[in-house]
């Protein structure tokens, strides 16, 4: 089994990334509203409108126990408080935990700040 570190909380002067919590849920449910329609299904709305907030939430609650390598980390914008997505290692999908994808998502309004 290869060991790897977790990511993290990082700070820089205007972000914070931080551990999800279920908080977030609002915020990413945004992003699946966003999302364009070349993403593939599984990782858009469905018909009835899920996953909601509270699936997302209840799925970051459910996987904390099992976080053992790369994350992802909620970023939010110091200055105000706001969630604005998420970024970090995926070792999930195409991703390993040897060998972990670059993820990143954020909301429609964080774009070109």
């Amino acid at each position: 089994m290869v060991e790897t570190a977790v990511l993290g909380p990082i700070e820089t002067d205007r972000l914070s990334l931080r551990p999800q919590a279920p908080e977030d849920g609002a915020t990413f449910h945004q992003l699946w509203r966003e999302r364009d329609h070349r993403v593939p299904p599984h990782r858009r709305l469905d018909a009835d409108g899920r996953p909601t907030s509270d699936d997302i939430a209840a799925d970051i609650v459910a996987a904390e126990p099992y976080r053992s390598g790369p994350r992802l980390l909620t970023v939010v914008l110091k200055l105000s408080g706001n969630v604005i997505g998420y970024c970090g290692l995926n070792a999930h999908g195409n991703g390993s935990v040897a060998e972990p994808e670059l993820a990143y998502e954020l909301v429609g309004e964080a774009h070109g700040h």
